[in-house]
């Protein structure tokens, strides 16, 4: 068992915190301010059917509010945010281009790919409650070489890169909220990056079943398999043998 592996395993031992707070506060030795900031303001997303949801409705149940706040930069959110619907394997954002929206996964599963050659790499899975954008892309205003895809139908809340770049960097109250969600994402990606690089393929599949359960279940295995690196034909049979020996 690895360093990392054992490491993972006493993040889960920490209570009452989603897996993302359990490494991110774990991360933040000293930092009780930040601390206490990112326990209060993560996402806590619960499931939910969106049929006749309105998008005031997925805003609170994404920010876990009983009400929206009655302030600018909310009523702002309101006016200029976008309800949208996709099918499964839809390109929401595509590559090569300059990223100009933000969006906020209320239902399904999206992913960031890029294509080297004619071989297609899965960067991470996006679920309900999660952030989705290339930030390169976003920030530095530069062409982006992934691009986002529905791996299942999905609804998302998308915003245009202008507006969450203001709420970002001059809002108060949904600005901090925005900033805390960032910091999540950036701990999360170093995670999936040193589980990528540090694991064998069989300890990568049994850490996607143990701690992202729903894609395990829900996404096909090719999908699973560009994440991984191997063929899905491998990615089965690694599958099979675990069974097996369970």
């Amino acid at each position: 068992m690895t360093c990392l592996h054992k490491q993972v395993n006493v993040f889960f031992k920490v209570p009452n915190y989603t897996f993302i707070e359990r490494f991110f506060y774990r991360n933040l030795c000293g930092c009780e301010h930040l601390k206490s900031s990112l326990y209060l303001h993560c996402i806590t997303y619960k499931s939910f059917s969106v049929k006749n949801k309105s998008l005031e409705d997925h805003l609170r149940v994404l920010f876990n509010f009983n009400e929206i706040p009655q302030d600018e930069e909310w009523s702002s959110l309101i006016k200029n945010a976008r309800l949208q619907s996709f099918k499964k394997n839809e390109v929401i954002l595509k590559s090569n281009l300059r990223h100009s929206d933000v969006l906020f996964v209320a239902e399904g599963i999206l992913a960031s790919e890029f294509t080297a050659g004619e071989k297609t790499v899965i960067g991470r899975f996006f679920r309900p409650g999660n952030l989705c954008t290339n930030f390169d892309s976003l920030l530095h205003q530069t062409v982006s070489r992934y691009q986002i895809v529905s791996i299942t139908s999905c609804t998302v809340i998308s915003m245009t890169a202008s507006d969450f770049r203001e709420y970002y960097n001059n809002g108060i109250s949904l600005g901090k909220i925005l900033r805390n969600i960032v910091l999540e994402i950036i701990a999360e990606d170093i995670l999936i990056t040193d589980v990528k690089l540090l694991y064998g393929k069989n300890e990568m599949i049994e850490f996607i079943r143990t701690h992202y359960p729903d894609i395990a279940q829900k996404v096909p295995f090719k999908y699973i398999a560009q994440f991984l690196g191997i063929t899905p034909e491998s990615y089965s049979r690694i599958l099979k043998q675990s069974h097996h020996n369970s």
